[in-house]
This record gives C-alpha cells, sequence and structure tokens, in this order.
C-alpha cells in the first residue's frame, strides 16, 4: 500500500493486515538555523519515498534496555499503522513518554500495529523535541536567537496540523481523532487540551499516568535554562555557546540542569525533582496553567477518559534494584526518620501529616520495605491526585469523561513492582507477549486476554462510543483493569481530605 500526499509518496511495508510507515517527516529538521525555532511546514515534493526505516529519536542519553542507541536533532517524524480496508479510520495519535527526557516513537512497547488491527483505527506516533532542545527558555539569556518558546509543544501542535492536512492519504479521518499518552506523554495532552492552537485538530483525548499540572512558570523554565547554559563548554557569549554546542556537550549540560528545583504547577507545595524540562505557560502558545485553562472550559467540546496505574511510583523508588546500584536489605536500613525526611521534602510542610495518613492506609508488602509509604504518597501527588483534578476539571463542562487504574502487577527478573508506572502501555498496544511487553507483564494468556479487553475499550472510545462503565460526574468511580473490584474511588474520604489542601482543586 503507499499513501500520496503533497510531500511526495510513501511506500509502507504490509504485514499481518497493517500497513505500516516508518519514518514519515511531519516538518522541516530543525537543524542549523532552525535549532532554536519553532516547526517549519515541509515544502511539496512528487518524490516517492519507501517508508521502511525508524527515525532517530530526539537527542537523549543512550538507553539500549529501552532500544535507545541513537538520537539525533533532527527527530520530527512519525511512524504510522493503517488497517486493511477502505477507510476513513478514526485516527489515534499517540506522544511518548519518557519525563520530557527520553523516549522513542519507535520503541517496542509503542508498536501500533495490533492497536490499528484490532481496532481499525489508524495509529500515529509522533516525535518531539526533548530536554532543553524542547522546553528550554533562552530569550532572555541569548536573546540575539531571536529562540521560539516551548518547542517540545510545538512540535506537537504540528503533528497534529500535519495529521488534520495529510492523513486521508493514509486512510484516517481528520475529523475523528483522539490523542493518548502516557507520562510525559500524558502531560503533553493535558497541554494540548489547553492549548488554543491545537483546539480544532483533535476530538478526544486519553491521558495515562499523567496530570495538568505539569507546567512551569516563566520564572521557573528561566532558573532551569540559565542553569543548562551554564553548563555548556567554551568561551563567549551563551548564543555562541549555544550554537556551537554538539550534542554530547548539550546532553552533559542538561544533566547539570536537570538537578535544579523547581514549583512544579506554579505552587510551592509540590517541588518538582529531577523532571524539569516541561511546558512553559508562556501566555502565547499555552496561556494557563493547563488545570487552569480545562477547569474554565478551553476543552469543553472534548471527550475524556484519564487514569493512573496503581502503584505508579514503585517503578521509580525501586529502580535500582533492576540497575543494581542497591539491595533490598539496604533499602530496607532505612528508618521511619529518614522516610520522614523524605515525605517533607516532598511536601514541605506537610509531611508528618502525609506520613501518619500513609502508614494509616498503606500495608508494606514483605517483598520490599518501609519505602512502600513513600512510594504511595508519590504515587498520588506525581499522578493520582492530578488526575482526579483533571476529571473534576473537565466534567463540569463535560460529562463524557471517564476513569480508569491498572492493577495488573509486574514482577521484572522477580523484582515485586505492583501495579506500577508503563504497566498500562504493553496492554493498551497489545504487546504483551513481546520482549519488552512481558518485561513488565510477564505474558500469558492472562496477560492477553486483559489486553483484548483495553485495546477494545480504548478503540472503542476512539471512535466515538462511550466506555461500558460509569461517567466520572456518576460517583467518581474507575475502572480498574486487572485484578480487584470492577470499579472503585482513586481516593478514600480521609486522602482526600489532606490533598485538598496540597494539590487545591482548580477553579479555573
Amino acid at each position: 500500500m503507499s499513501a500520496v500526499i503533497r510531500q511526495g509518496h510513501y511506500q509502507g511495508l504490509n504485514h499481518n493486515g497493517v500497513t505500516e510507515y516508518r519514518g514519515v517527516p511531519f516538518a522541516r529538521a530543525p537543524l542549523g538555523a532552525l535549532r532554536f525555532k519553532a516547526p517549519q511546514p515541509l515544502p511539496d515534493s512528487d518524490s516517492a519515498q519507501t517508508a521502511d526505516r525508524y527515525p532517530q529519536p530526539s537527542l537523549q542519553p543512550n538507553n539500549p534496555v529501552m532500544g535507545i542507541r541513537e538520537s539525533s536533532e533532527d527527530c520530527l517524524y512519525l511512524n504510522i499503522w493503517v488497517p486493511e480496508g477502505e477507510g476513513p479510520f478514526p485516527v489515534m495519535v499517540w506522544f511518548h513518554g519518557g519525563g520530557y527526557l527520553s523516549g522513542s516513537i519507535s520503541q517496542p512497547l509503542y508498536n501500533g500495529a495490533a492497536l490499528a488491527r484490532s481496532q481499525n483505527v489508524v495509529v500515529v506516533n509522533a516525535a518531539y523535541r526533548l530536554g532543553a532542545m524542547g522546553f528550554a527558555d533562552f530569550t532572555a539569556v541569548a536573546p540575539e536567537l531571536d529562540a521560539d518558546t516551548n518547542l517540545g509543544l510545538r512540535d506537537q501542535v504540528a503533528a497534529l496540523e500535519w495529521v488534520r492536512d495529510n492523513i486521508d492519504g493514509f486512510a484516517g479521518d481528520a475529523g475523528q481523532v483522539t490523542v493518548f499518552g502516557e507520562s510525559a506523554g500524558g502531560f503533553s495532552v493535558c497541554s494540548l487540551l489547553a492549548c488554543p492552537r491545537a483546539r480544532d485538530l483533535f476530538q478526544a483525548a486519553i491521558v495515562q499516568s499523567g496530570g495538568a499540572d505539569f507546567a512551569l512558570a516563566p520564572k521557573e523554565v528561566r532558573k532551569v535554562s540559565e542553569a543548562f547554559v551554564a553548563g555548556l563548554p567554551g568561551e563567549g557569549s551563551a548564543a555562541a555557546r549555544l550554537q556551537q554546542a554538539d550534542g554530547k556537550a548539550w546532553i552533559q549540560a542538561q544533566n547539570s540542569a536537570i538537578k535544579v528545583l523547581v514549583d512544579r504547577g506554579m505552587r510551592g507545595t509540590t517541588p518538582q525533582f529531577a523532571m524539569n524540562f516541561l511546558p512553559m505557560v508562556d501566555g502565547d502558545l499555552l496561556p494557563q496553567l493547563p488545570i487552569d485553562a480545562i477547569a474554565a472550559g478551553a476543552a469543553a467540546d472534548k471527550r475524556l477518559l484519564a487514569g493512573v496505574c496503581r502503584d505508579e511510583y514503585h517503578f521509580f523508588q525501586y529502580a535500582g534494584l533492576l540497575a543494581g546500584t542497591t539491595t533490598m536489605d539496604k533499602l530496607r536500613e532505612l528508618d521511619d526518620a529518614e522516610i520522614l525526611r523524605r515525605f517533607e521534602r516532598g511536601l514541605p510542610g506537610n509531611g508528618a501529616r502525609a506520613f501518619d495518613y500513609y502508614q494509616s492506609v498503606v500495608e508494606p508488602d514483605p517483598r520490599r520495605c518501609r519505602l512502600d509509604f513513600m512510594s504511595a504518597m508519590e504515587s498520588d501527588r506525581l499522578f493520582r491526585v492530578p488526575t482526579i483534578r483533571l476529571l473534576d476539571a473537565q466534567t463540569r463542562h463535560n460529562p463524557a469523561c471517564w476513569g480508569f487504574q491498572f492493577t495488573w502487577e509486574s514482577e521484572p527478573f522477580g523484582v515485586p513492582l505492583g501495579a506500577c508506572h508503563v504497566v498500562d502501555v504493553p496492554f493498551v498496544f497489545g504487546v504483551t507477549e513481546t520482549q519488552a511487553g512481558m518485561y513488565f507483564t510477564g505474558g500469558g494468556e492472562a496477560a492477553r486476554t486483559l489486553s483484548g479487553q483495553v485495546m477494545d475499550a480504548w478503540g472503542a472510545f476512539a471512535r466515538g462510543h462511550a466506555p461500558d462503565w460509569p461517567r466520572w460526574g456518576d460517583g467518581r468511580q474507575v475502572r480498574q483493569f486487572g485484578p480487584g473490584e470492577q470499579t472503585v474511588a482513586l481516593l478514600d474520604a480521609t486522602g482526600e481530605q489532606l490533598w485538598a489542601d496540597i494539590i487545591p482543586e482548580s477553579q479555573g
């Protein structure tokens, strides 16, 4: 199967009922004079190309475990999967996770073939610039560059504009587009819900382990950007060093800049560590903090499906066990005074109160340790409470909102991580039997069955159908995928009260 659009003719790869197009560009390469500029449209062309090679991801450290062995500034590409048939098919546009610092549209976990084939949808994986490339602000530190801001978010909008203008050439329906993403991809979807320029580019959104408060005020972005520039080698002006820095120098400077503490969500109650290259509330592309914009009705016409994994933070809390940098015995040596210190660091002024609450509701798994208290709090701080705030805000304007929670437990290499961050992804893409999918799910018939249910739910939502569980507004209950009751609340009443002071509900 081939696709004909204004930028050329693309020949795809046919396999098992799906045509895959690898490395289709959606904007000019952001190189040279375009390094600090918003994405530029591609020229028209009648050239013919075989779309058979995955593109390199945005510049980042190599991570062979996740399939990242090379990266490049030349990164603005799409991977597209088209099912057999006449179409036009609904379109699902995926934005990958990775903390806005890493990730790739070509990771095996994100292969869209099974989702496209089983649901008769066109799946589009869209890349965007990461780290300082995508989310630094050089307007003050190097004004002579005339740099644009929010480049990563602008890339995402440009990808959606490309879909609007070209997806009919790939049997897609530009009037039936669902954006979906996990982690940083979920945060990105929330930013797009609040972005006026993206308003007419999609009709529905699925947010997996995301939230609408992962954005920064300009002064916070400036702190991170200044630290980044200070870490660049060479002499001369900031502009000169930014222009001359190669990929290695760029990543080294980025590694030093991620140590800067910032106020996530433009509040001081939940300081953000390590993940500090985030979309900026610039008054232009992103006029307001996304949760405030959504609470004010910015996405009133959008249907929403949003949820979490039950034990999100185990993925991070116990990562050292998988990396071989610590042991469970060492972690068990941490006393309550150290855990309380960590609570207070994450929730200034509220640490002791929160520690008391989590000791009352969490029973640490005997295979892990008392850091389960910390992990439960961070799961709520980073993901669960922001998801509740998102669903509450959007339901005020559109009742077509549903929540979910994954409870499938992951044990990579025998390390018990519970229903941790990323465990949902293999089920969504139908890759539970692949090497990457088995790492999180263990594979097997039960995983395949659950994956089929999840893909059916996501596909039906993309086709415009309501999920078969109650809307969020009808009792604030979510559907669970995995062991446990079919529907549950995400927080108990005491937890709701605790977090009301720490992450206040937005009034728009």
